[in-house]
């Protein structure tokens, strides 16, 4: 998915250099060394094309020379308040340092225990997580803006209810004392999901039985309307206009967020022989239906086959390659692939422009169960039934849809891993495993760098980052809601208004 055969290690001079410097930098040594290798190794190359990967080896070289002396310059950055003005804090950073690292040394200046969402603001501009202080176009003696928004959680559990969290600013009592009452409400049956829309203004419902589909205001958690047919599962449009899923009946639908009808129905395509043969579940249903990050395409999924379509409900492309069922798709950030995860022990990249499969990740030995990109695209890890979460590099440009090589693999707690997630800058991976504890990893190295432990009574379901990547919420089977900071591994918040296991903990800016 680059521009040439070793664009790998170019990609980690700008992704997955940790706050550890020597780290980072011996890390980009082994990947220039395996380079290296795999150049001496080749035998069947012709002259001509063993001087180009010479070339690029040399150009690896260099590169790694400047990166060496790049990491020992420190750039210096004035953060001041958004609203008032007043200066915060005053930081040395290296360039290769992430932009969550500036929101991180407001809530050493301030409080460690403050629960709210952070955004950088540079030249007008909010700066993205993902993106190093070089990237983001700060250089020494620079003024950076910080706006700070309150946090809510919107939690949902196996007892009917859901409960929407607002917190304090102040949270220096006993994290004990929660954040006060929820506001919360009471669907008829176990919920199996509940999200608020990208703008924070809806909230939406689904029971274990498919019935449902309740929309809300998050304001005033006022019903506004059901979703035409039910839903089993569904998620919102960018602008939270459109709702995507499927029905109680396995049909993909488009929904009116305001009305709650259907605006275009999805079908999936006949069955073939082949996917009659296959170990795929009844290929005449619909088990997902989910927008891009853009709201440019709709995935949807059928047994062993995957449907591309347009945000009208259109078809664009249908997927055929895996062979076994479908279990999870996630499009990256910039819409342009789509990352499948099947129960045939693999994964597949496909190109949104084309259809085409780019390449097959092989390395589970069971089902696949999750999937998921990095806020980049070149990076992108899967979970198996095989106890095992794996780290995947797309920096490679591989588009004939070969077999590619996990560069990490993490064993889980009890063989399970419960849930896994990208932090917002892309550097740290968050895994709930089968335990009462989550931890957070590098994403580079698969060194752990915090653990979350200590509340929890029963295995964590999942957990999540807030849209800064400072704090971390986790659910249990044990009822338990824990709210925690990224930073320091403390928790923050330990909220108890369920009865039975919560299946979802989102965090939002209010």
């Amino acid at each position: 998915m680059a521009s040439s055969l070793f664009r790998w290690p170019f990609s980690m001079f700008n992704e997955g250099v940790e706050h550890d410097e020597s780290d980072g930098l011996q890390h980009l040594r082994d990947a220039l060394e395996k380079a290296e290798r795999q150049v001496s190794s080749s035998t069947s190359d012709s002259e001509e094309e063993q001087e180009r990967k010479e070339e690029i080896l040399d150009g690896l070289r260099a590169k790694l020379e400047e990166f060496e002396v790049e990491t020992q310059k420190k750039v210096r950055i004035t953060i001041c308040s958004a609203v008032s003005g007043e200066s915060i804090a005053q930081v040395r950073l290296r360039s290769t340092d992430f932009v969550v690292q500036l929101c991180e040394a407001v809530v050493k200046e301030t409080s460690h225990k403050v629960v709210v969402a952070h955004s950088i603001i540079f030249q007008s501009e909010v700066l993205p997580q993902h993106k190093t202080i070089s990237e983001a176009g700060l250089q020494d003696g620079d003024t950076v803006y910080v706006a700070r928004a309150p946090v809510r959680c919107l939690t949902a559990s196996h007892d009917g209810t859901a409960c929407l969290w607002n917190f304090d600013q102040d949270t220096s009592n006993s994290p004990e004392d929660g954040s006060g009452q929820p506001l919360r409400l009471h669907a008829q049956g176990a919920l199996k999901n509940a999200s608020m829309s990208p703008g924070g203004q809806l909230l939406m419902l689904s029971t274990e039985d498919g019935g449902s589909g309740l929309l809300y205001c998050a304001e005033t958690l006022r019903f506004l309307s059901r979703l035409q047919g039910g839903a089993q599962s569904a998620s919102f449009s960018v602008d939270g206009q459109k709702v995507v899923g499927v029905d109680a009946d396995g049909n993909a639908n488009i929904w009116c967020t305001q009305t709650g009808q259907i605006m275009h129905r999805m079908f999936p395509p006949k069955a073939s022989s082949s996917q009659l043969d296959s170990d795929s579940d009844d290929d005449s249903e619909m088990t997902f239906a989910v927008f891009s990050a853009c709201g440019k395409f709709i995935a949807t999924g059928s047994g062993a086959c995957t449907q591309l379509w347009d945000a009208s409900g259109n078809l664009q492309f249908t997927l055929n390659g895996h062979v076994g069922t479908v279990r999870h798709a996630v499009f990256s950030a910039d819409s342009q692939y789509l990352l499948t995860a099947s129960a045939d022990s693999t994964a597949r990249v496909w190109n949104c422009g084309n259809g085409r499969c780019m390449r097959v990740l092989s390395g589970h030995q069971r089902a696949l169960t999750l999937c998921a990109f990095s806020p980049t695209g070149l990076q992108a890890i899967t979970a198996a039934h095989d106890g095992t979460l794996k780290l995947w590099d797309l920096a490679d440009d591989i588009t004939d849809g070969s077999h590619t090589d996990c560069t990490l693999s993490l064993e889980a707690d009890g063989g399970v891993v419960s849930s896994a997630c990208f932090s917002p800058e892309g550097s740290r991976l968050l895994m709930a495993c089968g335990s009462d504890t989550v931890r957070i990893f590098n994403a580079s190295t698969g060194q752990m760098q915090l653990s979350f432990e200590g509340l929890h009574e029963d295995w964590v379901r999942c957990a999540s980052f807030s849209p800064d990547g400072l704090i971390v919420a986790t659910t249990s089977y044990d009822g338990a809601v824990g709210i925690w900071s990224a930073t320091t591994g403390k928790c923050l918040h330990s909220l108890h208004g369920h009865t039975q296991a919560v299946v979802v903990a989102q965090l939002a800016a209010a």
